[in-house]
This record gives C-alpha cells, structure tokens and sequence, in this order.
C-alpha cells in the first residue's frame, strides 16, 4: 500500500519544495574548486629569478669596471715628491786637479790675448800630498811688453787672473809691476810633492807651492814653503823637478 507523503511547503511562502531544484545550503561557503591536473603553471617567479639575476650582473659588471678606472688613474698619478722637510745628504766638495785647472785657465788667457803667456802659478794650502778641499789656486798671465816673447822676457804691467777653487773658476785684471814670463812647467804638481817628501820635508804639514821665474837661476822654479810663511823650504827645477840647493843651505851643512 502506498501512502502519499505530503508534499512539503515553505512554511512562509508556500513553495514547494520538493520541486526546488538540487539541495539548497543556506548560510554557508562554497568549497573551492581544486586545480585540475595538468593545468599549465604561471611563469611569473622564473621572470622575477631572472630579472634578479640580470641586476645583479649589470651592478658587478659596473662595479668592477669603476675599481678598474680607478686603478688605472692611481696608476697614472705621479708618486708623491719626497717631503721637503728631509736634509739632503751633504755631498763632497769636487776634487781639484791644477793640471787640469791650468789648461782651462790658459784658455781663459788665450782668449784675453793671444799671446797670453804664464807669469805665476801659486797653490794652497797642501796637505798629505793632495789641494785641501778649500785651497785656492791662482794662475796668472800677462801680455809682453815688446816684440821679444819667451821666458825670463818682461810683460806689461796689466796681468790676468784666473782663481780657481771648490767653487770654479773666475777671472779678473789687476796692475803689476817688474813681472817676467816664464816657461809653462814640465815638472808637475804631484812630482813637486813627491820629491818635496822625499827630501825630508813633511807633507802632514800645511805647504803652498809656488812656481815663477828665477832671475837669478834664469828658468822657472818651484819654491815649496810652509803655508803662512815666506821662506821657501825647498826648491824645485820647473823643468826637471831636480832639488835646488842654494849657497847658504850649503853652507850650513858644512
């Protein structure tokens, strides 16, 4: 037997439920539709990695080539002058060579007045057998006072003088009178000093070596004395360097 089940209504409008269409969830959430699987995955984090990835490239990239430009203008920057404020080391005076000397001195002469012809050398102070660094030596020539030239012949009163020193050499005029001409000399100034010690003279002390012409001797000679005194010491032939014995030294020996 079948029995009719009434047909359910809304109690407020009427409507028949049993005609509404599926069931009806009142007062609550519709589930989320699960991803279908298969489904393609959206590429936006593989673009972000990369663009991150690209930044940071371009920032090395320019990075290293600004250490780079700056390496090569370090490079390119003179290097800093020394500090003025450093005493510099003192250097030695230059040493002094009268052979040397006479020859630029004799070409200062020559350029004064061709016949420029030697009148005097004059060196001190010698010690130990060299010039002391601040020894003067002193060159003079003169002009001859006739037709006749050569050694022992007169020269007029005006002479030349080239100085010579640690400091170079300089030139200048001066009057003089009853000057003579001598011959340039073969014995030289480091012969002068050997036979001066060998004759007994010590060279520890302070010498001023002289050379003119000897009126009496008639040639050039060397006249060696302490410097500061006048007596001659010893004296030297110009041309040989053979000691020059006088009278009165001989004498004295007898």
């Amino acid at each position: 037997m079948t029995l009719a089940v009434p047909e359910a209504r809304c109690p407020s409008c009427g409507f028949l439920l049993a005609s509404a269409p599926g069931p009806v969830f009142q007062n609550s959430v519709r589930p989320k539709r699960a991803r279908p699987e298969g489904s393609p995955k959206t590429a936006l984090p593989s673009v972000l990695a990369g663009a991150g990835l690209l930044a940071i490239l371009v920032t090395a990239t320019a990075a290293f080539w600004q250490l780079r430009k700056h390496d090569s203008a370090s490079q390119a920057q003179p290097a800093p002058a020394a500090s003025s404020s450093a005493t510099p080391a003192p250097s030695s005076p230059p040493a002094l060579d009268p052979s040397a000397l006479f020859t630029q001195a004799k070409s200062k002469a020559l350029a004064w007045h061709e016949d420029a012809t030697l009148v005097q050398i004059d060196l001190a102070p010698v010690v130990d057998g060299k010039l002391d660094p601040g020894a003067t030596l002193e060159f003079v020539f003169g002009k001859p006072a006739g037709k006749r030239i050569g050694p022992g012949t007169s020269v007029q009163s005006g002479l030349f003088v080239v100085t010579a020193d640690a400091s170079g050499l300089r030139s200048s005029e001066r009057p003089g009178a009853n000057a003579s001409a001598v011959a340039e000399p073969n014995c030289i100034f480091e012969e002068v000093l050997e036979k001066t010690e060998k004759s007994g003279l010590s060279t520890h002390d302070r010498l001023r070596l002289r050379y003119a012409q000897s009126q009496k001797n008639g040639r050039g000679l060397w006249f060696v004395s302490r410097d500061g005194e006048a007596e001659a010491r010893r004296t030297l032939d110009g041309a040989n360097c053979a000691i020059i014995v006088t009278s009165s030294a001989a004498a004295a020996k007898k």
